[in-house]
């Protein structure tokens, strides 16, 4: 799994969507593809983790 994506979404109401395409390691690869896209509105470089939930067990 890639650490940086760009994302992307039509309207403000709108969840953000990854772009598949659009995934990367490193931080600065992530902004220089972000400095190249022609209309960056609805467009933000966003950094991927894994969250940990625990969930309570009956006994």
């Amino acid at each position: 799994m890639k650490r940086y994506v760009i994302q992307h979404r039509t309207h403000d109401w709108d969840p953000w969507q990854v772009c598949p395409r659009l995934q990367y390691d490193t931080l600065q690869e992530a902004k220089a593809a972000f400095k190249a896209l022609p209309f960056k509105d609805g467009y933000r470089i966003a950094e991927s983790f894994i969250q940990v939930r625990y969930k309570a067990v009956k006994v």
